[in-house]
């Protein structure tokens, strides 16, 4: 549909979306293919009896929708719509949509409201519980929130057991709080926290309450909720992807980390080994993203998926973070490492909420340095033996980029040119 005359066209995508899957279920950002999908679930008879869904949603309005109001949540990072997506009958299909809306972010943490409603294809197979437990561990783990709650209209059985199964606890019974066949009722308010979720002393020794109550395709689904999976999101603009690291990016991350840049201007350790790598991509790297502490993405070509580097926040400081890079050889003069802190910086101020990344470099790393410049980033000062350099005061330049900022040059490159080491 096109836009009003006096309005100007919104970009289809301006904030990266994660791809988060368990391996049977994915959960992606809708986009324009999707409307058809969009506008059956509006229309599904379940989830206009329980969910206020419009029996009157079309393709084109759900186009609309999709460029609009759900383009608009991921925008502002108040409301994050995720398309719920399985293999039927062979084909990757839209089976339904979950949510995390109302989010309320604060420095140590916040809120968010759920919401699911599922296409009959998603119903008695596990899918809603896979793509609930895959969104608590994303609101938890990725957006560190300290609580969930979830709303549904009383005598809704099926998904207050839903809740149940997902560790979900009720709070309240509120007289108008909900609403069935288009008229006002009363509402149930589940809650999950972080602590819940994460196995603490109020949710350490969860039982299986509820499981009775299963529908018989999700019958003998595991209760998760005793330990947290951290989910790494799956970001790419078409060139480059960042991803989690996997097992088979550990040969190149040991030549990565051997490479005699690598160790003269980063903290890798000396002597880098497969065991390292290992150690690396499986305890140190989930161990961060569960903390909330190290976010660190594999980068990789979007079309090969050929592992170039890595790159990390480091989130030391509520609303602000700082950034890690650590790039091949094979990698650099592609524009790879710029295109993955650009992805970098939108999750960051897009998706996270912070305020101002941070950029610290070994004095005189010009490299570093130069591709700092290129995205915006402003230097602010020269500390003198402010950098570690193995045990060696050294030098460090500090840069810094704001989420309001223009993301290009800010000053004349007064470095040298061309680039030398």
């Amino acid at each position: 549909m096109a836009a009003p005359a006096m309005e100007a066209a919104r970009p289809e995508i301006t904030t990266p979306g994660p791809r988060l899957s368990d391996g049977a279920t994915v959960l992606r950002r809708f986009s324009a293919a999707d409307a058809a999908a969009y506008a059956a679930i509006h229309r599904d008879p379940l989830n206009v009896q329980w969910a206020g869904s419009d029996p009157s949603m079309t393709a084109e309005s759900a186009a609309v929708a999709i460029r609009d109001h759900i383009d608009t949540g991921w925008d502002d990072g108040r409301s994050l719509r995720f398309a719920v997506e399985e293999l039927v009958d062979g084909n990757a299909a839209v089976v339904g949509t979950v949510s995390v809306h109302d989010v309320l972010r604060t420095a140590s943490g916040g809120s968010a409201s759920v919401g699911i409603k599922m296409l009959p294809a998603g119903r008695g197979q596990g899918s809603a519980a896979r793509a609930i437990r895959l969104l608590c561990g994303y609101a938890f783990g990725t957006l560190g929130l300290d609580a969930l709650h979830w709303r549904a209209t009383v005598g809704n059985l099926p998904s207050r057991r839903l809740a149940e199964r997902c560790g979900f606890v009720l709070a309240a019974e509120i007289p108008g709080y909900g609403h069935v066949d288009g008229g006002i009722a009363a509402g149930w308010v589940f809650v999950l926290t972080a602590a819940q979720w994460l196995g603490g002393p109020s949710g350490a020794g969860r039982s299986d309450a509820g499981r009775s109550h299963a529908d018989p395709g999700e019958a003998g689904l595991p209760v998760r909720g005793l330990e947290l999976e951290p989910v790494v999101p799956r970001l790419s603009d078409g060139s480059v992807v960042l991803r989690a690291l996997a097992d088979r990016d550990a040969p190149q991350l040991v030549e990565n980390c051997t490479d005699p840049d690598a160790v003269r201007w980063t903290t890798v350790p000396l002597g880098y080994t497969s065991a390292h790598a290992a150690h690396f991509i499986g305890t140190i790297t989930p161990d961060g993203w569960r903390s909330g502490k190290v976010l660190t993405f594999a980068v990789a070509s979007a079309e090969s998926d050929e592992f170039y580097g890595t790159v990390d926040l480091q989130c030391n400081d509520p609303g602000t973070a700082s950034i890690g890079i650590l790039m091949g050889t094979h990698a650099r003069g592609t524009g790879a490492a710029e295109q993955a802190v650009r992805l970098l910086a939108g999750y960051a101020f897009d998706q996270l909420n912070l305020g101002y990344l941070h950029w610290h470099a070994l004095v005189p790393n010009w490299g570093s340095r130069k591709l700092a410049w290129k995205l915006g980033f402003r230097l602010e000062a020269e500390v003198r033996g402010g950098y570690n350099d193995r045990g060696t005061p050294g030098d460090r330049w500090t840069l810094s980029l704001a989420a309001g900022d223009p993301r290009t040059p800010q000053e004349p490159w007064t470095g040298p040119d061309p680039l030398t080491r």
